[in-house]
């Protein structure tokens, strides 16, 4: 029979050192289930593979370049460093299913506080089954750096390159949210405690100057970048490329052209905008639709399809062509576009 789990009392983990993190995140990281014959506490993770396509996909959050701890709780970091893996594997028609995490940590830290980032790990695991099953722990000089690798399987996948003229090209949510929320985060220099999919509404300061606007009106954008919520496509029948949206729309998009060999027409003012990111764009006297095309951290799904193909809770906002990219005004007024957004390294 497991042992209960027991939040450990707030300690410096050069207290309790190494080994002694590696048995509070193996108690709490507990799970059963078939499929895993053994999971935190060996050398390897051993697990039952069933039949399928397996996919994996790893992605690595350093302090200062992903995130800030002046605004992001550690609870909030551990849902996204899973959630943006979860969103890859969503991208390529897959399922979630065995997670494990590595950390490099500054030697202040203490066990709370990585206990509260895996208590956001354990939170989007159970949304989706996904089961944490390993990872590493090591000392870090230069910030917290985070790296999580998931695997998955499909029985069919998806890639980039399967585009082709005449299909149309959706997403399966509103663009430039996180994006604008970074900004607002930025601004608010403070945690906002969201812990939830769903949030209470809370007395709290206006964030802009003559008092317009409390940051009830912008909590769905600080939880867009705070705690992204990916979701799969139900059915990828006729679906012929997919990326999810993690450094712009351009950019992504531009990852299809270039591995499909194809050009691509967006029309703007197709492109969904929730009316959060209008009101507050408005407010600051920003452009929303910059926002939307080179924000990035959506994690929605960018993906094209054949024209009559009707898609739930995906909205059409171009096409693919032979050659070219346009971005096409509410006028018709036609303008080439680059692979524009976020890169590392630039």
């Amino acid at each position: 029979m497991a042992k209960k789990y027991l939040p450990p009392k707030k300690r410096l983990l050069s207290d309790i050192g190494e080994f002694g993190l590696i048995k509070i995140l193996r108690a709490k990281c507990e799970v059963s289930s078939r499929d895993i014959i053994r999971g935190i506490g060996d050398d390897s993770a051993v697990i039952n593979i069933k039949t399928g396509t397996a996919l994996m996909t790893s992605d690595m959050m350093l302090e200062k370049i992903h995130f800030d701890l002046s605004f992001t709780t550690f609870y909030q970091l551990g849902y996204k460093i899973l959630a943006v893996n979860i969103s890859d594997i969503f991208a390529m028609g897959g399922t979630p299913r065995y997670f494990l995490l590595n950390l490099g940590i500054p030697r202040n830290y203490n066990s709370e506080d990585i206990d509260e980032l895996y208590s956001g790990v354990l939170k989007i695991a159970k949304k989706f089954r996904v089961a944490v099953v390993g990872g590493d722990t090591c000392v870090s000089k230069g910030g917290l750096v985070l790296s999580g690798t998931l695997i998955g399987d499909a029985a069919r996948v998806i890639n980039r390159s399967g585009a082709r003229p005449g299909d149309g090209i959706f997403v399966t949510g509103t663009l430039g949210d996180s994006a604008m929320g970074l900004m607002l985060l930025k601004k608010l220099g403070r945690h906002v405690h969201i812990q939830n999919s769903k949030f209470k509404k809370s007395p709290h300061p206006p964030f802009t100057k003559g008092g317009r606007g409390g940051i009830n009106d912008i909590l769905p954008l600080l939880k867009k970048h705070l705690l992204p919520d990916p979701a799969p496509l139900k059915n990828t029948s006729g679906i012929t490329s997919m990326i999810d949206i993690s450094d712009g729309l351009l950019i992504d998009l531009s990852h299809i052209c270039d591995e499909s060999n194809v050009g691509a027409i967006i029309y703007r003012d197709k492109i969904p905008l929730s009316k959060e990111l209008v009101k507050t764009a408005e407010r600051f006297s920003l452009n929303p639709v910059q926002y939307a095309m080179h924000g990035g951290e959506d994690y929605v799904l960018l993906f094209t399809a054949p024209s009559g193909i009707r898609i739930k809770n995906a909205v059409r906002i171009g096409n693919i062509i032979k050659k070219g990219r346009f971005l096409i005004d509410a006028e018709g007024k036609s303008a080439t576009f680059k692979a524009e957004g976020y890169e590392h390294f630039k």
